[in-house]
């Protein structure tokens, strides 16, 4: 069961919703001796649709969350919110765990590890999505290349039901196929931190953050960001359209479809990072690519990568 998103009618086709937003601040997310944070940000979307539509948030402070449970000294680098059977969910993708948001606290409820779910690693958690009665919690579906070797093991999903149990499925030839559909080689890459199923329209919906047709190469990845919205039913054949012009340096991180709206409309945060500079923006745009919101700036410099609307 599922509650149900703050929707308020003003009149005059406009309407209100609540949004929450959550940052993945990486090493800057420790905070002290023995304490990480992540700082929420809860705003006010307010959707104009006889302006064409017209699209204008007003944001609250900013609140932070914290916590002393960590790995190797990283923690809090939370990549995603979803509601799950009235929980408020946030994945770390340092510690792999899935923790509630409750009354300003940060409370674990489920571990998961990486690849098949036989590895001694956390989960890289990128993104997560309700299908079924089951949260789907992902990671960036490439496999992972050094000098030391390669692995596949963020090329897996995780489904996880209400008790905490958890399902390892191998996505390996789901991110292969839709990499190859898009156009890029063997040798290249398409990451994913922004996934959403929409039972409505039954469909899978991916914006992809990085893609490029060349192995990985740090300073180039940072300019590596798309404007592909890519869809499918089944995950064996794919859709893709574009939104918008590609600014380079801005990929998508996270994206939720604004309430009653027939998951026509979305809101999506693209993040920055180049060099030592992050930055975060927000957006809006039907699932045809028509731009409503052209990307916005977020105050404060953050590495937002969680959404929803609550």
């Amino acid at each position: 069961m599922q509650s149900q998103p703050y929707i308020r009618k003003c009149g005059n086709g406009c309407t209100e919703y609540k949004l929450l937003i959550v940052t993945d601040l990486d090493r800057a997310s420790k905070a002290g001796d023995w304490t990480w944070r992540a700082v929420t940000r809860q705003g006010l979307l307010k959707l104009d649709i006889h302006r064409n539509p017209h699209v204008s948030i007003k944001w609250d402070p900013d609140r932070n969350l914290t916590s002393a449970m960590n790995v190797k000294g990283r923690a809090m680098e939370l990549s995603d919110l979803t509601v799950f059977h009235n929980r408020v969910l946030t994945p770390d993708d340092r510690t792999g765990l899935i923790s509630e948001i409750r009354d300003n606290q940060i409370i674990p409820w489920v571990f998961l590890n990486s690849g098949p779910g036989n590895t001694t690693d956390a989960f890289k958690c990128e993104w997560m999505t309700i299908k079924d009665g089951l949260l789907y919690v992902g990671s960036h579906g490439v496999e992972y290349k050094t000098k030391h070797g390669s692995h596949r093991n963020n090329m897996w999903v995780k489904t996880v039901t209400s008790k905490g149990e958890v399902t390892n499925k191998n996505w390996i030839g789901i991110y292969n196929k839709m990499k190859a559909f898009v156009g890029i080689p063997e040798e290249g890459y398409l990451t994913h931190e922004a996934v959403q199923w929409s039972a409505r329209r039954g469909r899978w919906f991916f914006l992809p953050r990085k893609a490029s047709k060349t192995p990985y190469n740090e300073t180039v990845d940072e300019k590596s960001g798309t404007n592909l919205l890519i869809s499918s039913t089944n995950l064996d054949q794919f859709e893709f359209k574009t939104v918008g012009e590609v600014v380079p340096e801005r990929g998508y991180s996270a994206f939720a479809f604004i309430p009653d709206t027939n998951d026509d409309l979305i809101v999506a945060l693209k993040s920055k990072e180049v060099g030592d500079s992050t930055a975060t923006y927000i957006t809006v745009f039907n699932i045809e690519g028509q731009v409503i919101l052209q990307d916005e700036e977020l105050s404060g410099n953050y590495k937002f990568e969680g959404l929803y609307f609550l």
